[in-house]
């Protein structure tokens, strides 16, 4: 009986520390309910705020490009090369409502021909050109050149050294690499420069080879870690990174003849969509398309100019959503084979190309080609209004544009304060940067290189 009344006294007792614990679960999940609630209501406010804003930024972008006269809006989508090193001379001009105004494209391209021989003089060039647009409300072009390393390197006894792909890959680690191409985007950015067209993101096997030549990292874990590095450490200090070729190359030099690759399903995915996608996750601010056919998609378009590359493959599959560049349209891969500059420019934008590249010093046959096309088309009009667009997107990051708030309204403008107190600093301070960012990659190289004896790697 004791027994009995001792286990119904522990049941009772039971029973109560269940009721009370349950009172204070029920109260605790309230409290963390309504907590919960709180937040998500805060979360919910701060989301929609920040959703309003941004669609805001993104209709200012859109008024201000649909400002712009067909002609403002074709220039964007030019990437050409300049003439001189020192002081900015527009090479075109064009009949406008006050006259003739200078005919500036998107961008500019600088070969070898275009740096001078000291940093001082190289800042100074990039600087009059900024200068020249800002002060007549130019639309500042963006400025680029091919700084990949090893035999393509056009600021080669400028910059600190900078080794080929192929030994970055094959020599360091993927931090080291980082330190490296981040010493190397501090020197460009202080010298003016926008975007550095790499790095390349093909794989090396022997149909491309002999025509890379150790511009490629290597198979395509390598090209994934080693084009992440130099991705972000160019991103990461101010400078726009372009992967390229997409969707590759073959041995065949497309400045000379058209290449003609061969792929089944499987490659495809394996050596070209795979690599390029992992790397367009890192958001590298353009992808440059290669000149090349393939065998296994679109086989007798040029990838540049074939929307099932373009759009489909690295829009739709990959998920890219920068601004795409087409390759020299004046190659002999598209000149020579029936795809004269003039066609090759409509064909592009046709495939969803931003950015018409161009060797030449002149652009104002295709764009006026691309003007007329878009007048009585438009289809193709609205192509160009939103390539202009993501172009515009991209001087705003880069610094080359901004936008402004003025009575709760946000608006695109070209100030000239932006590059007294933003990128472009006073010459002197920028030249300090520079040479300090050059020091310390010539000594990182004799560390990371000390078994080699020449003081710059060519290859």
């Amino acid at each position: 009986m004791c027994s009995i009344k001792k286990t119904a006294a522990k049941i009772m007792f039971l029973n109560f520390w269940i009721v009370l614990v349950s009172c204070k679960v029920n109260i605790s999940e309230k409290s963390q309910n309504t907590r919960e609630k709180r937040l998500h209501v805060q979360a919910s406010v701060l989301n929609s705020v920040v959703l309003s804003d941004l669609r805001a930024r993104r209709r200012a972008v859109k008024e201000y490009v649909a400002s712009l006269t067909l002609e403002e809006q074709v220039c964007q989508l030019f990437l050409e090369n300049l003439a001189g090193n020192e002081t900015y001379r527009p090479a075109e001009r064009a009949e406008s409502s006050a006259g003739l105004k200078a005919l500036v494209p998107g961008g500019y391209l600088f070969f070898s021909y275009n740096i001078a021989a000291e940093p001082e003089k190289i800042i100074s060039f990039t600087d009059s050109i900024k200068s020249y647009c800002v002060s007549r409300n130019i639309i500042p072009p963006y400025l680029a050149l091919d700084q990949e390393g090893g035999t393509v390197n056009r600021l080669r006894g400028i910059t600190g050294p900078l080794p080929s792909c192929k030994k970055i890959s094959s020599t360091l680690s993927t931090a080291d690499a980082y330190k490296f191409y981040s010493l190397q985007a501090v020197q460009l950015h202080a010298l003016g420069f926008t975007m550095n067209l790499a790095p390349v993101a093909e794989i090396c096997d022997d149909s491309n080879r002999e025509f890379l030549s150790g511009r490629s990292y290597g198979d395509a874990s390598a090209v994934i870690a080693y084009g992440t590095a130099a991705v972000n450490a160019y991103q990461n200090n101010g400078v726009a990174a372009v992967l390229k070729h997409f969707p590759g190359n073959t041995n065949t030099d497309p400045h000379t003849g058209l290449p003609e690759m061969s792929l089944t399903q499987a490659q495809m995915e394996s050596d070209i969509i795979v690599p390029f996608s992992r790397l367009v996750s890192h958001l590298p601010a353009g992808v440059l398309m290669s000149h090349v056919r393939t065998s296994v998609l679109d086989p007798d378009v040029p990838a540049c100019l074939s929307r099932s590359w373009v759009t489909d493959k690295l829009r739709g599959e990959a998920g890219f959503r920068g601004i795409v560049l087409s390759d020299d349209i004046f190659m002999s891969a598209l000149a020579g084979n029936g795809y004269p500059p003039e066609k090759a420019a409509v064909l592009a934008v046709e495939a969803g190309v931003d950015v018409i590249m161009i060797s030449e010093k002149s652009f104002a046959g295709p764009a006026a080609v691309l003007t007329a096309r878009a007048e009585h088309d438009s289809v193709f009009a609205e192509k160009i209004r939103s390539a202009a667009e993501r172009i515009v997107e991209f001087k705003i990051q880069y610094g080359l544009l901004c936008l402004k708030k003025d009575n709760a309204s946000w608006h695109v403008a070209v100030s000239p304060e932006l590059y007294e107190k933003g990128s472009v600093q006073k010459k002197s301070e920028r030249l300090g940067l520079f040479t300090a960012a050059k020091d310390e990659n010539i000594t990182l190289y004799r560390k990371l290189f000390a078994e080699r004896n020449t003081p710059y790697a060519q290859k």
